[in-house]
């Protein structure tokens, strides 16, 4: 065959990713406070956009307060009604913040103020210490270079850190972990000799609770080094954590589930969106000015606004509808708690709502909802399962790690169970699992293993 050129058409369909269909996705995926970000720029770039700031008090306050997204629910025995909204009950964001007001710096400083026999090199000093103390209140500094720089000896130096170190709260200006726990027992009212020396010699084996190799090393009966370790638990190892310098930010819920005789009250929580409205002003200009020049400019915003308010509709009607299979899919979760959750994935409720996954998932991306039994992600119900032994049942991952959970905490500490007891726990109730996947699941749940949690 001979090689050419030639002419050919070809028919296709691809999805075409428009403008309109691209801001959908944004507006879906975004967080609440995400949201509020976008629309606020949104605002600022389209000059037609009017927006007001008119916050609400979230559903559970005491007073009366939000408009509910108003559907008609489709789950069975669910109910759907509107709240009253009372303008006078402005919600103001702000206090959802929290700070403390009192640095640690400022608190130290306080203090040092109080020591009128310092001099005032060793003000200096002291005050270089307090604000060279890393995030845990620990003094990591070279006490030759300290001495070096303010040309005072080892001994000045090291004077000066034990001042620090009495200061409130004790524990700060130690070197380390093993310093900060040796200064608290120094200072405690009811000081415990075998603690001491456990923390300042044996940190490692306490930390493993090699107790028997502890008892026989100071000829005590591993019974008392239990109860000095169970003294040494009580200790604060990170003495100013209380003084963050960050401000605590409170989880907003985006989406409100309530129990109700009839069934579950859906509520779209939409009190931190403020509300955007086009200018009448630059219609009727449009209207009366259909030749101007500024006309395709205006028309232009007006269009782009008219998508935005589509597009937030949107997004408050497929938040609802992908909550509300949730909660058909996991009814048991909603009356029970997490012992009800079973295993559910993004197929099953895009299946269910003829929608693509990728548009469940965006839609429960960075969101939270209030529950009867807590605030929890909504990807948190999308778990995978183990099946029952002789059933077609499954049993949520969910679901397994709190039996885990419970079963540890009612367990005998003097006999813990073992992984593989837990295995076999399960495998009698009917659920058919490895002891390496108990083993998973229990780290993931920060619990130590059989080993580490026997007393003595």
């Amino acid at each position: 065959m001979q090689a050419g050129f030639e002419l050919l058409q070809k028919q296709t369909m691809k999805l075409s990713l428009t403008p309109e269909l691209q801001q959908s996705i944004n507006i879906l995926q975004y967080s609440t406070y995400e949201l509020l970000d976008f629309l606020h720029r949104q605002a600022n770039e389209n000059p037609v956009l009017e927006i007001s700031e008119t916050f609400k008090e979230p559903p559970g306050s005491s007073e009366s307060s939000i408009r509910t997204h108003k559907i008609n629910s489709q789950l069975r025995g669910s109910s759907s009604k509107s709240k009253s909204f009372n303008g006078e009950n402005d919600y103001n964001p702000i206090n959802n913040y929290s700070s403390n007001t009192e640095t640690l710096e400022n608190h130290l400083l306080e203090q040092m103020s109080m020591l009128r026999s310092l001099k005032a090199i060793e003000r200096k000093i002291l005050q270089f210490f307090i604000g060279n103390l890393n995030e845990y209140g620990y003094l990591e500094l070279d006490g030759n270079w300290a001495a070096s720089h303010f040309s005072v000896s080892v001994e000045e130096i090291e004077d000066m850190i034990q001042v620090l170190q009495s200061l409130d709260p004790i524990g700060v200006g130690a070197k380390d972990l093993t310093d900060c726990l040796l200064i608290q027992l120094r200072e405690h009212e009811d000081y415990n000799e075998l603690a001491y020396k456990i923390v300042k010699m044996h940190i490692t084996d306490l930390a493993e609770k090699r107790y028997r190799k502890i008892a026989g090393l100071y000829n005590v009966t591993v019974q008392e080094v239990q109860e000095a370790s169970d003294f040494i638990r009580t200790l604060n190892p990170r003495p100013v954590s209380h003084f963050s310098k960050d401000m605590t930010h409170y989880i907003v819920p985006d989406v409100y589930v309530e129990k109700e005789k009839e069934g579950f009250l859906i509520t779209v929580n939409d009190s931190y969106t403020p509300k955007l409205s086009i200018n009448p002003y630059y219609k009727n200009h449009l209207a009366m000015n259909p030749g101007n020049e500024v006309k395709d400019y205006v028309k232009g915003h007006i269009d782009d606004a008219q998508l935005l308010l589509k597009g937030l509709e949107q997004r408050q009607m497929t938040l609802y509808k992908v909550t509300s299979a949730i909660v058909e899919e996991q009814q048991e979760f909603f009356i029970k708690g997490i012992a009800g959750l079973k295993p559910m994935t993004l197929k099953d409720i895009s299946e269910k709502l003829q929608l693509h996954e990728s548009t469940i998932s965006r839609a429960t991306s960075n969101k939270y909802i209030q529950t009867p039994h807590g605030l929890f992600k909504l990807r948190n119900f999308f778990t995978r399962g183990l099946n029952r032994v002789n059933s077609q049942a499954t049993e949520s991952t969910a679901t397994i790690k709190e039996k885990i959970k419970v079963l540890i905490a009612d367990e005998d500490k003097i006999k813990p169970f073992s992984d593989q007891k837990l295995c076999q726990i399960f495998e009698n109730e009917g659920t058919k699992i490895s002891r390496r996947t108990i083993a998973k699941y229990r780290e993931d749940l920060g619990i130590p293993g059989s080993s580490k949690r026997r007393r003595f």
